[in-house]
């Protein structure tokens, strides 16, 4: 059903919203390319709006664009609305994770440009990027989940190397290690794809899939990455291993080095285990993000001893304590509340659909959670 009010257009289901030009904000994420007369667009799907932006569709002429009905900020869109010119209350008038995680992705986007051109890592300014924003996701883990909404087309890279730092810190956290370590995790995390800024650029930039020699090359990175770390006396041991190893699996059947079991080191472990979530969950050029839901299922089961079990229970723990009591939207856009959750199954809880069906998910394998509403 589509609604019509102030020119706007809203499609029901959260698609999009159609609207005019003069009623979008900054923070508007575009759902569709905005194209004038060339074949070329003006600016790509998924683009995070700003007035820079917002004034270069004015000078094209173009009367009204396709948006996301949630802005990058993790906040709802209501045309016209400026977020700024509300009345906030106290706990609502600090910048919140998802617009801190896109700044600071853009600090650690100019970082990884330099390494490009020859800089050594500035482990300083690293942490100053990083660790704070670990800080707030440690206190608001379901804010982890909206990480894939503050990516960009641009600066993939950054975006998800700071998203595996946020992930790892949590991880490390809920494992119970010291707030010592659990910053040097971070690092481990933030650090990991840092040897990608070796990597051939158009490699990187490729949206199509890669040859065989591509990818061997890619696989290369965290060897570059631990080369350009190792001589660092401020960064300890384990973050050096950490990003060495975020590749190697259990059964030994990961890379660089093909290393398992005992040899792997519980950084690495880790940031191993947050690199293969994030990566599946947020969004890439090829390819639509992933439910989270399937993922850690994907994980658990597809790739069982591959993975440290208790590192992916922590982020299957985490999905389930978000799920209780929550709406949720199925992977066949059934929408229901979660009524109950099975620790044996923390995942796949019992669903009481808006039609008032019991859907049973740990016996409908062909169904899973599309979305938290």
């Amino acid at each position: 059903m589509i609604n019509r009010s102030n020119d706007s257009i809203y499609l029901k289901g959260g698609l999009q919203v159609r609207t005019g030009l003069e009623q979008l904000i900054e923070g508007c994420i575009l759902s569709e390319d905005v194209t004038s007369r060339s074949r070329d667009p003006i600016m790509k799907k998924d683009t995070i709006l700003n007035q820079e932006m917002i004034g270069v569709l004015n000078a094209f002429l173009i009367k009204e664009a396709a948006v996301k009905p949630y802005l990058s900020s993790g906040e709802p869109f209501q045309p016209g609305y400026s977020i700024q010119s509300r009345q906030q209350s106290p706990q609502e008038s600090f910048s919140d994770c998802t617009s801190d995680f896109r700044k600071n992705a853009e600090l650690f986007h100019l970082a990884f440009l330099s390494w490009q051109s020859g800089a050594a890592v500035d482990l300083p300014k690293i942490r100053e990027i990083v660790l704070p924003l670990a800080e707030r996701y440690k206190e608001e883990p379901g804010e982890l989940l909206k990480i894939p909404s503050a990516f960009s087309s641009q600066a993939y890279v950054a975006q998800h190397s700071l998203a595996v730092s946020m992930l790892s810190a949590f991880i490390a956290n809920q494992l119970g290690f010291p707030q010592g370590e659990v910053n040097q995790i971070a690092l481990a995390g933030a650090l990991s794809d840092c040897g990608m800024a070796k990597m051939t650029p158009a490699v990187l930039q490729k949206k199509l899939a890669l040859t065989d020699r591509e990818f061997a090359e890619i696989k290369q990175h965290s060897i570059a990455g631990y080369k350009m770390i190792k001589e660092i006396s401020t960064i300890k041991e384990g973050v050096k291993v950490g990003v060495l190893q975020h590749h190697e699996r259990l059964d030994g059947s990961g890379y660089p080095l093909g290393v398992k079991g005992e040899q792997l080191h519980p950084y690495g472990k880790i940031v191993a285990a947050a690199d293969t979530f994030m990566a599946m969950i947020c969004p890439r050029p090829y390819r639509s993000p992933l439910s989270p839901f399937k993922v850690i299922e994907e994980m658990k089961q597809d790739s069982f001893g591959k993975f440290d079990l208790s590192t992916v229970d922590v982020i299957s723990k985490m999905l389930a304590r978000l799920l209780r009591g929550s709406h949720v939207k199925l992977s066949d856009g059934t929408i229901g509340e979660v009524i109950f959750t099975d620790p044996q199954h923390p995942v796949r809880p019992i669903i009481r659909t808006n039609g008032k069906e019991m859907v049973q998910l740990e016996k409908r394998l062909d169904l899973y959670i599309e979305e938290i509403l």
